[in-house]
């Protein structure tokens, strides 16, 4: 068992789609909102009904800011506050007033995680399954400098941009595509995974998501994570 590491593995990638969400790679549940337990997502639309499913989805991590993946926030009616330089993830102006908000956290290998995000119909979708690890795939122009944390978690179209979260309910990740599952490691060895979802590791992007966040409010990461719940100690520490 492990966390996410900086030094990752690579992978030599066969036929490597990131579709973005395109289709649909699993069995995926409809949430019921009304648990406690359920995490809040938001839909984003993008106005071009062939790309994305016609949407996105966000997270919401404070009242007033959200994250998602950069190819939704790149091309729906978000206000965005910063693109990571690296990664497919963003962070996005949202009114998220009334909504449960998210708490940072961490994942280890083999490992419980869900995905959850918006689908076609607006209603939110769960997918089930584990953490593998994170990897760099040789041949993707999105992840040559971010790994990509590998889910057999099921996602479809709109769920870009919505959330992983581990069995505590933190998020651990923003979702950003599929994969073909038929991949091999440079040694030879594969994952042995059903499908390949993919999410950017929100631990990963730590240091870009602190200091953007210190920028918004105007205030030390220390004194937010006494007022809002989301930067948990365990996320803060290494």
């Amino acid at each position: 068992m492990y966390l996410f590491k900086r030094s990752t593995m690579i992978l030599v990638v066969a036929l490597l789609t990131l579709s973005g969400c395109v289709h649909i790679n699993g069995p995926l549940e409809y949430a019921n909102e009304n648990e406690t337990n359920t995490p809040s997502v938001n839909y984003l639309p993008v106005g071009i009904p062939f790309l994305l499913g016609g949407h996105g989805t966000s997270v919401p991590l404070t009242s007033e800011l959200s994250l998602t993946a950069k190819h939704v926030a790149k091309i729906d009616f978000s206000e965005v506050v910063a693109y990571h330089p690296d990664c497919d993830i963003a962070l996005i102006k949202e009114d998220n007033t009334g909504k449960k908000l998210a708490s940072l956290g961490k994942i280890h290998s083999q490992e419980s995680i869900k995905t959850v995000g918006r689908g076609l119909t607006g209603k939110t979708l769960v997918g089930e399954g584990k953490y593998y690890q994170d990897v760099n795939f040789v041949d993707s122009k999105m992840f040559a400098r971010c790994p990509a944390s590998i889910t057999d978690a099921a996602v479809q179209s709109g769920m870009s941009g919505g959330g992983a979260f581990n069995a505590k309910g933190q998020l651990v990740g923003i979702i950003s595509g599929m994969s073909g599952s038929r991949f091999r490691m440079l040694d030879g060895s594969e994952l042995g995974n059903e499908r390949t979802s993919i999410f950017v590791s929100t631990y990963f992007v730590r240091d870009w998501l602190i200091s953007e966040v210190e920028q918004f409010y105007g205030d030390t990461i220390e004194h937010l994570a006494v007022t809002k719940d989301t930067f948990t100690t365990a996320f803060l520490k290494d």
